[in-house]
């Protein structure tokens, strides 16, 4: 029997969840806040120049490829891949950078120039990093996450000593090049931890860098939202847009609906796409979960400071993706992580996209994307 589900966002989680229940039959309706798709993931056009306003890296085209199998469809069904070359270049002062190539070989060459021995020890590292790719990214993540035991298996067993080291001890035991430390330890700072916090089994991540490459939907991540929003719409979705969410309506201890631009709208099954905490701010008090009280003592991911910037001249010297570790990276992650405050030299990243899509800005000119992380919140 189909049923009235109502979900509240658009990002990738709500966008996503809606193809998987609208692929049973049921009845889904989307309610996003603001005029456009995507959440955090989207898009600003102005004069001319085109910014994705969330994620802007592209990993793991495997767990993309997944999705849309899921619906016997492929990414390129509805977006074009570009694997970047290079994937990604490091700074370290002017004209000073490491050129991450897009595939291992020429990364393991480029370790044992900077460090005699590198080079072999790199591929052992990857071997390990890909082994737990394997484990974690191609099973336990599909796992529906109801209970811990679900990531006791066979192979999680095997692995039980890289909970109890980190991939600053591993990295730093077997790497003495301060630069190629800082490479093989940022990936992890995706997943808002130091590397020194971070379990040796999250050197997945590693693989997800060097092994899977770094990618680019031709004309923008924005791609990506767009081809899962065609999807939904394909499979019955329906969509309301400027539809603000102000509450969650309740009854007898069961979610029965939503007021929207303080309007009720019934509903069976109602599903939020939003930020855990914001969505108990929906609810009324004594059907939240946790009380301020508690998420006053949370200590919060990191945000980010971002700068959208169109220049109107091409730029020299730059790649799609370049991170500057100019500063103390260690330092860095102390200001965020130990004692959250602004840092005082912060590490940022730039992302040109222009650099691979002509249509990121008018011709002659170049996009670019600046990203710095600030301290987490408690």
């Amino acid at each position: 029997m189909s049923q009235k589900i109502a979900i509240i966002g658009s990002g990738f989680s709500a966008l996503s969840a809606a193809c998987y229940l609208a692929k049973k039959g049921q009845n889904v309706t989307i309610y996003e806040k603001n005029a456009t798709i995507g959440g955090r993931a989207r898009q600003l056009k102005k004069e001319g120049f085109t910014f994705d306003m969330g994620p802007s890296w592209y990993w793991m085209p495997d767990v993309f490829e997944r999705f849309f199998n899921d619906f016997g469809k492929k990414t390129n069904d509805y977006y074009e891949l570009v694997k970047l070359s290079p994937a990604y270049r490091v700074y370290y002062g002017i004209n000073d950078f490491i050129a991450i190539a897009d595939n291992l070989p020429e990364i393991v060459q480029t370790f044992e120039e900077i460090e005699k021995g590198s080079g072999k020890k790199l591929e052992q590292f990857m071997a390990k990093a890909k082994s737990n790719y394997d484990i974690a990214i191609k099973d336990l993540v599909y796992r529906p996450g109801i209970s811990p035991l679900e990531l006791v298996t066979v192979e999680t067993a095997k692995k039980v000593g890289q909970f109890f080291s980190t991939i600053s001890k591993d990295v730093k035991k077997e790497f003495t090049n301060q630069r190629l430390v800082q490479i093989l330890e940022f990936p992890v700072l995706f997943l808002g931890a130091k590397p020194s916090n971070t379990p040796s089994f999250y050197s997945f991540m590693n693989y997800a860098d060097f092994g899977l490459g770094t990618w680019h939907p031709k004309t923008g991540m924005f791609d990506v939202v767009k081809a899962i929003e065609k999807l939904a719409l394909e499979l019955g979705v329906q969509f309301q847009f400027n539809a603000n969410v102000n509450k969650i309506v309740v009854e007898n201890g069961t979610a029965v609906g939503l007021i929207v631009n303080n309007s009720r709208i019934e509903a069976d099954v109602v599903l939020s796409g939003a930020d855990y905490h914001h969505s108990e701010t929906l609810l009324d008090p004594n059907n939240r979960m946790y009380s301020e009280k508690y998420w006053n003592s949370r200590v919060f991911a990191p945000s980010s400071l971002l700068f959208y910037v169109g220049f109107d001249r091409k730029l020299e010297n730059i790649s799609h993706h370049i991170l500057f570790f100019d500063v103390d990276f260690d330092q860095h992650a102390r200001d965020i992580y130990d004692e959250p405050k602004w840092p005082d030299e912060p590490l940022f990243y730039a992302n040109f996209p222009s650099i691979t899509d002509s249509t990121a800005a008018p011709e002659g000119m170049e996009s670019g994307f600046f990203f710095s992380s600030i301290g987490t919140r408690n």
